[in-house]
């Protein structure tokens, strides 16, 4: 079992108490549950504004991604499968970093994905602190707490083998 697999065992069984981990990305100043939910994110696809607050799911999992990341790619398209299973249990949601709206816009499009893919500003590289590497994700609950931060690329088994009984095989 991989480490990636057996923690997020553990996420799934905070996620069936009701509980949250601690929270790992920012200080505890910075991490209010509601504020990542209300940053408005520019939306790459429909160059509008959006708030995580409205895109649907039980747990969004905001991961980041830059321009010319072999491993951001193939985290979009286990999140493309993802979200085809698993309803609105997980939503994926990509956000780009280190690269202009047109390179992130080229990304976005070469993995062909269909759920939200939003530009970080500085109020979410705020929120977030320094991003160690991406593909970086932060899986949130519905308030905004983080439940757990996995740095690198997960495969979809681990997720669907953790998630088993909320998606779809």
């Amino acid at each position: 079992m991989t480490k990636a697999l057996k923690f997020l065992h553990v996420l799934l069984a905070s996620l069936a108490l009701g509980s949250s981990l601690p929270a790992s990305a920012g200080d505890s100043e910075q991490n209010n549950p509601d504020s990542v939910m209300q940053i408005p994110l520019r939306d790459l696809l429909h160059n509008r504004s959006i708030r995580l607050e409205d895109i649907p799911g039980e747990v969004i999992l905001l991961s980041f991604f830059e321009p010319n990341c072999s491993w951001c790619h193939r985290q979009m398209k286990a999140f493309k499968k993802i979200q085809e299973q698993c309803d609105d249990t997980l939503q994926p949601v990509v956000v780009g970093i280190n690269g202009n709206a047109q390179q992130l816009k080229k990304e976005v499009r070469r993995a062909k994905i269909s759920y939200p893919a939003l530009q970080a500003n500085r109020s979410l590289l705020q929120y977030t602190g320094e991003i160690p590497a991406t593909p970086w994700t932060l899986l949130l609950n519905r308030q905004g707490d983080t439940l757990a931060t996995l740095r690198g690329y997960i495969p979809l088994e681990d997720y669907l083998n953790v998630f088993a009984e909320q998606c779809q095989a």
